[in-house]
């Protein structure tokens, strides 16, 4: 479940140097070595669910405040991660469970819902693209290769975007009521804490299925 949301560029040149580029004047002390293509790839290593500033720069030796010199925050880079995994062949490196594979793909779709809410709307009204379907069938093909069935594996990736889709439609939705503050009677609205986390559904679908395969 990847919706097409346009062609991925990613600009190589830092924001920091881009800044300078437009001024005249050249970024001084900053590693020549280091890219924002290469922040990418090692946000990639990392993983969406761990992504973390600190940990991408330890994964290249750096310093946090050198990253911020290429992406705004862990956000933005949160989003070009994500649109990095969908636009290209995702690789096998899920782990060796089924249940990691599950959890990196809803880590990934919630993660570009969160960054493009309006993605969510493209779900009712726009068309599969190529490159969905091959993500779909990738996803599928590396459940089957942990052992699940076709079935399971189908049953499974369906209840797992029910339950992202869900979370992520809540998630504008406590943004929304967060802002707003107070309710019409002017109390001060309350939210669970729960609302716009998709986790804990995801981990009771998991739970559910290692029941069943327990049991047969």
């Amino acid at each position: 479940m990847i919706v097409n949301s346009g062609p991925v560029r990613i600009d190589e040149r830092p924001c920091a140097q881009a800044d300078h580029a437009l001024s005249g004047k050249r970024a001084v002390g900053r590693p020549r070595r280091l890219t924002l293509d290469a922040i990418v790839d090692a946000a990639c290593k990392v993983g969406i669910e761990q992504l973390e500033m600190n940990t991408v720069a330890q994964q290249l030796n750096t310093g946090v405040a050198t990253l911020y010199g290429y992406v705004r925050g862990r956000d933005h880079l949160l989003e070009l991660v994500a649109e990095r995994m969908a636009s290209r062949a995702i690789p096998d490196n899920y782990g060796g469970t089924w249940q990691e594979v599950l959890r990196g793909h809803a880590a990934l779709c919630f993660a570009m819902f969160n960054s493009k809410p309006e993605m969510i709307g493209n779900l009712i009204g726009g068309e599969k693209t190529d490159r969905e379907v091959a993500y779909a069938t990738n996803i599928i093909a590396m459940l089957e290769k942990r052992g699940l069935s076709r079935e399971q594996a189908l049953d499974l990736y369906v209840e797992t975007n029910q339950a992202v889709i869900g979370a992520a439609v809540m998630l504008v939705r406590r943004k929304i009521l967060a802002n707003a503050g107070v309710d019409e009677d002017g109390n001060v609205i309350a939210l669970p804490p729960g609302l716009g986390d998709y986790r804990p559904t995801l981990e009771r679908l998991v739970r559910d299925y290692e029941a069943r395969a327990a049991e047969a």
